[in-house]
This record gives C-alpha cells, sequence and structure tokens, in this order.
C-alpha cells in the first residue's frame, strides 16, 4: 500500500522543474533545518479570494487541490516551513510572493491625496517632422515612429538632445508575454519635452524589450519569461540593467545605444531573489534561495563591458566610452559582454534573503575633481575609457598609472560593502567585498605588463580563466557581521561614498535605521563593533523601495533617497544626514505604489521620477523641478504644473498589461 503524499512531495511536484527536489524517499520532511533561522513567524492560511486562479490541467489530468496561501516561511515558534519556502520560491513574481517581498497593499483611495495637473499629449516625429524634412527626401519621412510629448514646442533651432530608456518587470497577464517592456521616460528634441512613460519609437513602438532575442540561446531556444528580480548599478550612466528569470537565467538588457548582451544561469535549485550591481557595474551580487538545501546564498557575478560597435576580439567603437578591451571586474560602462558566475557565499542564519545593496569606496560622478574621466599619465590631459592614452594593456605606464600611488589610483575601487536583509528573519548581514578588488587590482596593476598581457589573453568563462572561479582561487567577499532586527525589514540601500558611510535597513512600521559601515566601505577598517545602529528616520508605513535622488547635471546623491511607503501609498524625498522628509508626493491616481526611480538628467536638467503601481497596472512619472535649458538661440524654462511653481506634475502614465513590480533606468549614453 503506497503511503499517503505528505507536503513535501506536494510542494516538490509543484517546483520540481526548478528546484531540484529530491524524491521523498530521499530526504524526509523531518530532516533537521539548518541552524539559526529565526524568530518571527506566521502560520499558513487558505487561499484568499484575490490570490491567483490556478490555470486549468488538460482534460487527461486530475485538478490539483489548491495549495494552501502562505503568509511567511516561517512558523509561530520560528521554525522553516519548508512547504512554504518552496512555494513561494517556485513563483517568486506571484501575488502571494509580492505580498510576501513588500507587504501587504493598501489600495483604498487616500481621501486627502490631491490631483496633480497633467500637460496634453502632443505628437512629434523624429524621422518626420519639420526639422527633418528640410535635410531628406520626401521618401524617407516615417509617420509610424512619433513621441508624444507635453512641453515645450517644435523649434528647429534647438539642438538640445538627450533621453531616458528603461526596463519594467511584470507580471504578465499572458502566459506568451516575458513580462518585460523597455519605455521612454524621458525625451527633448528640437525644442519638445516628454515627460510620459511610453514604448520608445526606436523600437517601433513595440511591448516587449527586443533585447530579449539576444537571450534566447542562453534560455535554452525560448525567450525569457518570468523576471523576478532587476538590478542596475548605483552611479550615473548604468546604461544597462540585469534581469533575473524565475528558471535562475540572470541576463542584460538596456537602450538601443547600448545593445551588447551577456548571460548567465544559475545551477537548478538556486531562486534569484533580489541583484545588486556595485557603484561602477564591477560586479553583481545576487541574493538566492536554495531550495535544494534549504539556505540563503549570494551568488557573486563578474562584469564586463565592452562599447557598442566592438567585440572581443574585434574592432573597436570608441565613441561609447568603454576600455578598449575586455577587463572583467574594473569599472565600466555597464554595456555587459560578459557575465561569470565566481561562486557561492553562504549566509549564516539565513535561509531567505530578499533584498540587497552593494556599493564600492569610489563612484565615478562622486568625483568632482574629474568627474569620473581618467587622467593620461604622459600627457597630463583628461582621457575617457575608450583612450588608448590611459589603456593598461597599451604600456607600463598605462598600467603603473593605476596602482595607489598612480595618477589614476584614486579612480578605481579598491573597496567596498554589502548589505543582505532577510524579512521573515529580521536580519541584515554585511559583506566585505575587498578580496574582490584586491585580486582585480593585483592582476591589472600590480604585476609586470607581461602578466597583465598573459591575464587579459586568457580570459574567459573556464573556472581556472580569468577571472578564477573561487573554488579555484578563493577571493570571495567575506562575512562581517549579522545584526538582528525589532522589525521586519523591506528595503536596504547604501550611500555610495564612505563618507559618511552609512547603510539604509527600512522597517515594515516605517522607519529608516541607519548602519554605520564606512571603515568597511573604505577598507580602512572593517572591525565589526564598529558596524553599529545609529539615528533613525520615520517615514510612511511599510516602505518598499527606495532610491538615491539625482543632483541635477550630476551623478546620484549620496545621502538623500527617494523611498515609496506602500502601506501609506506615497513617495518620500529623504534628507538621510538630516533625517528629514523634503518632498511627499501623493496623488489620487496612485494605487499600489511598490517602487520608484529616477531619471538621470544630463543634458535634460529636469527632474523626473517613474513609479511602478503594482494593483494599478501602471508606470507613472511625476516632475518635480523646473526645465531649464540653456542650448538653442534662447533658454527654455518651464515650471512645475499649471501654475508653474506647483510641488508636483503628472506627467503621464504607461498602461501595463500585468502587474509591474520595479522599473529602473538610465541615461542614454
Amino acid at each position: 500500500m503506497r503511503p499517503a503524499a505528505t507536503p513535501m512531495l506536494a510542494a516538490c511536484a509543484l517546483v520540481l522543474a526548478m528546484s531540484g527536489c529530491e524524491r521523498e524517499a530521499d530526504r524526509r520532511t523531518d530532516a533537521p533545518v539548518p541552524p539559526a533561522t529565526a524568530s518571527v513567524a506566521a502560520a499558513p492560511k487558505q487561499v484568499p479570494a484575490h490570490a491567483p486562479a490556478q490555470h486549468p490541467l488538460p482534460a487527461s489530468a486530475p485538478a490539483a487541490p489548491p495549495r494552501p496561501w502562505f503568509d511567511d516561511i516561517l512558523d509561530a515558534q520560528g521554525k522553516l516551513v519548508r512547504e512554504a519556502y518552496l512555494a513561494i520560491a517556485a513563483d517568486y513574481s506571484s501575488d502571494e510572493a509580492i505580498a510576501y517581498r513588500y507587504g501587504p497593499a493598501n489600495t483604498r483611495l487616500v481621501a486627502t491625496a490631491p490631483t496633480h495637473w497633467q500637460p496634453g499629449d502632443k505628437t512629434f516625429y523624429p524621422h518626420a517632422n519639420a526639422c527633418y524634412q528640410k535635410e531628406f527626401p520626401k521618401a524617407e519621412l516615417d509617420y509610424n515612429l512619433k513621441v508624444l510629448y507635453q512641453l515645450g514646442q517644435l523649434d528647429c533651432s534647438r539642438n538640445d538632445y538627450g533621453s531616458n530608456m528603461g526596463d519594467v518587470i511584470y507580471r504578465a497577464d499572458a502566459a506568451s508575454d516575458p513580462g518585460v517592456t523597455s519605455l521612454l521616460t524621458l525625451g527633448l528634441s528640437a525644442g519638445t519635452v516628454a515627460e510620459k512613460p511610453q514604448l520608445p519609437w526606436v523600437y517601433g513602438h513595440v511591448s516587449t524589450d527586443p533585447q530579449l532575442n539576444n537571450h534566447i540561446a542562453a534560455n535554452g531556444g525560448v525567450l525569457p519569461r518570468r523576471p523576478i528580480a532587476m538590478g542596475r548599478c548605483s552611479e550615473h550612466d548604468c546604461a544597462q540593467a540585469l534581469i533575473a528569470y524565475q528558471n535562475g537565467l540572470i541576463a542584460s538588457v538596456g537602450s538601443n545605444t547600448a545593445s551588447h548582451a551577456a548571460a548567465v544561469k544559475l545551477p537548478a535549485g538556486k531562486v534569484p531573489t533580489a541583484i545588486a550591481i556595485t557603484t561602477n557595474s564591477e560586479f553583481a551580487l545576487v541574493t538566492v534561495w536554495d531550495t535544494v538545501n534549504f539556505k540563503g546564498q549570494v551568488a557573486v557575478l563578474a562584469l564586463g563591458s565592452l562599447a557598442d560597435g566592438s567585440k572581443v576580439g574585434g574592432p573597436y567603437d570608441p565613441s561609447a566610452g568603454s576600455w578598449p578591451g575586455l577587463y572583467p571586474g574594473l569599472r565600466n560602462m555597464s554595456n555587459f559582454v560578459f557575465i561569470k558566475l565566481l561562486g557561492f557565499i553562504d549566509l549564516p542564519g539565513m535561509v531567505a534573503p530578499t533584498d540587497i545593496s552593494a556599493v564600492t569606496d569610489f563612484g565615478v560622478m562622486q568625483d568632482h575633481s574629474t568627474q569620473g574621466w581618467l587622467v593620461d599619465p604622459v600627457g597630463r590631459r583628461g582621457a575617457s575609457l575608450t583612450k588608448t592614452e590611459v589603456n593598461p594593456a597599451t604600456s607600463s605606464i598605462n598600467q603603473k598609472s593605476f596602482t595607489r600611488a598612480g595618477i589614476n589610483g584614486k579612480l578605481v575601487s579598491r573597496a567596498g560593502v554589502a548589505a543582505v536583509i532577510s524579512k521573515s528573519e529580521k536580519k541584515v548581514i554585511f559583506l566585505n567585498l575587498k578580496p574582490l578588488f584586491d585580486k582585480v587590482n593585483q592582476a591589472y596593476f600590480e604585476g609586470s605588463h607581461a602578466s597583465l598581457q598573459s591575464t587579459l589573453a586568457n580570459t574567459g568563462l573556464g573556472d581556472a580563466q580569468w577571472p578564477p572561479v573561487f573554488a579555484v582561487d578563493n577571493y570571495a567577499p567575506t562575512i562581517v557581521k549579522s545584526i538582528s532586527l525589532p522589525q521586519k525589514p523591506t528595503a536596504v540601500r547604501i550611500s555610495i561614498l564612505p563618507i559618511p558611510g552609512r547603510a539604509w535597513v527600512a522597517t515594515e512600521e516605517g522607519k529608516i535605521r541607519a548602519f554605520s559601515v564606512a571603515g568597511l566601505q573604505s577598507g580602512r577598517n572593517p572591525d565589526p563593533k564598529r558596524i553599529e545602529e545609529m539615528l533613525s528616520v520615520q517615514v510612511g508605513k511599510n516602505p518598499t523601495s527606495m532610491k538615491h535622488h539625482v543632483i541635477v547635471g550630476l551623478g546620484n546623491s549620496n545621502t538623500r533617497l527617494w523611498v515609496v511607503s506602500r502601506g501609506a501609498q506615497k513617495i518620500q524625498l529623504v534628507d538621510m544626514v538630516g533625517l528629514t522628509v523634503e518632498k511627499t508626493l501623493q496623488d489620487s491616481r496612485i494605487v499600489d505604489p511598490i517602487t520608484v526611480d529616477e531619471t538621470q538628467q544630463s543634458p535634460l536638467l529636469t527632474s523626473v521620477i517613474t513609479i511602478t503601481d503594482y494593483t494599478g497596472r501602471q508606470v507613472m512619472n511625476y516632475r518635480y523641478a523646473p526645465i531649464a535649458l540653456q542650448g538653442g538661440n534662447t533658454p527654455l524654462a518651464i515650471g512645475i504644473g499649471k501654475s508653474g511653481n506647483a510641488p508636483f506634475e503628472f506627467g503621464g502614465a504607461y498602461d501595463v498589461p500585468g502587474k509591474p513590480f520595479d522599473f529602473t533606468q538610465s541615461n542614454v549614453p
């Protein structure tokens, strides 16, 4: 007689394809749980009415009974509920998982919320406007490609141009929808300003990001589907983002001018839950739920970039701002051609990491002396990454200019810190990233020039090739400290520079707690005793997203954050040093905000934030500062709102065919 099915067996049937579950006979449900799982729990309950419907099975197969809906992965005693762990991991973008990750939605209308003024839409034809008609024959005019603009007017004397593009990831309504759409969020051309999120004309207004086609081979011959997390570097001009998919694929997406592609796939049973890319795109750190061994980990990926029009070992186009050669682990412009999985770091006492932030000791746009430009060691002139005058492979003089004592020695990262949170386990773990940068800088700058040439020639995906995996040469980040929190953490973000060197952890009740990480971030003093909680600031209930504010014309702010409070349906600009709330956005159109991002401004010199509204099924733009452009014959100045001095202006919304839960963007390089 066959034994009755156990919860573990049922869960394995649900996630067999992605979790690597073992047979019930091989591992019973009463096997010991990894130690130090944590201290807060909620018992499973039945599926509520708003849970996603079960997909019908073929007529030949009996319908599976609905499984329980899980609020948490821990029970009331703080023990791991393996069925819950496997069920949430198996579908990490479901309504259930989104509620677990971001807390409950509050979709009741805010009675006091204003309705901010929205300018009307007008049409601009990038390839068929009056300016274009003067230069091209009528046969070349294309009236199918258009931009909906809201501000300014067509003025052929204005040659200012700029745009921001990014990707929204969402829980798609249709099973065939990949759930990734590229959007134009801010555009300037011939005196017109578009501040409404919309499908970009450069892709022909398609709703699926065409760059996903680059990853079909890496994804087993099919288009990637079911995105669950996304990350982008924390500095200016982060041209591409990385998207994690339910099946473990990590793949790049970018704008039409940053269209290289790279991807890697995690082993079976490793479910990615969040991505952080270091400040200048040197490495990616991906939090993982290991559904085979029931433990939390961080996967470390080395990243390498080239400019558009160039390829490894082939012609190089020096116009788009990246190294004339492949340097994995070195600062770059995020036009990825190389991603290599170096290994995994176990997180002690943490089985379910939910968010991560990672920064280094150097930010390209934070360096106000050079604004990220390198220095030609011979001519003493400023030079971009594209120039052979600073390429380490060109000469030993160039190579030695990047040592600590060299003229470019302070213009590359040498240390860093990462912070990982677990919502269920109410913990934050701090990692020391210095071993990664020690390895990179020693290989590229501190050996002989012949050694550098040999290293670059041996770059590749083989275990022993550069950069080697941790199993060959262990230079993995190390665990420095684990801190228990009194409330469930919901989001984490670290200051871009070691001064002041703060890690900010948001918790469900609406508090943002600051932790000192200056010594760890700078690499000068990683003593765990120096990592301690400092002053906190109160924001709205259930904060779910924290993103760096953008300084007009420069890079991201080091210490000011946009904060989304899902529970209060508001977005706030918070000074994390002065511990003050500078701006608060609420609007009658906002239903269920989860994440926020800000447009990179140069050369547009305006300020627009983009919000993903999960239950509202929309991506929304709000402008909060005047436009002040100096290009063309006369300056262009446009105030905020109908009055010109309103606190916010609604730029418009893009209706998503599903439920969006993240969006990141960059100025198009």
